[in-house]
């Protein structure tokens, strides 16, 4: 007998039949038809929820290799608030994204994951999805030689930048320009440094803060975090050097350097 005669059969058999007997036939011949239809069901529900509850990031920074991980739970989101605070974000439609667990080795890309951060902080950067970044000495230059931070004269007024005199990175232009030219050409290959050699040259006791009377061309893009009132109290760097500044394309450039002044207040 054909399949299907043979259910033709059986449901000529059924009419008339208990409830509790139809749904056991239903059962045994469409069970794998249920659970399909019910995992796409619950996928959807689960995709249409978190469409629905999932509020826009209005303003993000990123905190590469933050040393005190026990913390992050509750220093992001007091960051968070501050931040919505004194910007006047109304959190009940949109968000504040502080990312204290991204991770980079220094002295280069050595890994899948590495790559993946630095993807990341590239398509955010160019879908203007990311406003400041902070990240260890070494990995803060390195961001620095891509062009990813404004000059803070920009942003900052005198009076503000003579009050972090004594923590502000500098960086020689000139040196960026040749670098940038370098880069151009295809056969270009980064020149990476053992990790272990890199974290040396970031260590808090025994840090160089770039000294920009020896520059041609100094300009101000970070501000070195770890005398920073906020910072010290919540641990996010202490024996390793952070440095933060501000994304170049940020549309949030005001609130960047407020969110700075509660990392060092």
């Amino acid at each position: 007998m054909a399949v299907r005669d043979d259910i033709k059969a059986q449901r000529e058999k059924l009419k008339g039949a208990p409830f509790r007997k139809k749904a056991a036939y239903y059962l045994y011949y469409y069970k794998i038809h249920i659970v399909v239809i019910a995992l796409i069901a619950i996928v959807a529900a689960s995709i249409i929820h978190s469409q629905v509850t999932t509020k826009p990031a209005v303003f993000t920074a990123m905190f590469i290799n933050v040393e005190n991980t026990h913390t992050t739970d509750d220093t992001d989101q007091l960051l968070e608030k501050k931040v919505a605070d004194i910007a006047g974000i109304d959190t009940s439609k949109n968000s504040v994204d502080m990312d204290m667990t991204s991770t980079l080795t220094p002295g280069g890309a050595r890994n899948q994951m590495d790559l993946g951060i630095l993807s990341k902080i590239q398509a955010r950067t160019m879908n203007k999805e990311l406003d400041v970044m902070a990240a260890d000495a070494w990995n803060f230059n390195y961001l620095a030689g891509q062009a990813y931070f404004t000059d803070l004269r920009t942003v900052l007024s005198d009076k503000e930048l003579a009050r972090y005199s004594d923590d502000i990175y500098y960086v020689d232009k000139t040196e960026l320009d040749k670098l940038a030219k370098k880069m151009q050409d295809p056969d270009y290959v980064q020149q990476n440094v053992e990790p272990e050699e890199a974290r040396k040259t970031e260590k808090a006791s025994s840090f160089e803060k770039p000294d920009p009377s020896k520059m041609d061309d100094p300009v101000p893009i970070g501000i070195i975090l770890n005398e920073g009132t906020f910072v010290k109290k919540h641990g996010i760097y202490s024996k390793t050097v952070g440095v933060a500044g501000i994304v170049q394309n940020s549309a949030n450039k005001k609130t960047a350097d407020a969110l700075i002044s509660i990392l060092m207040d």
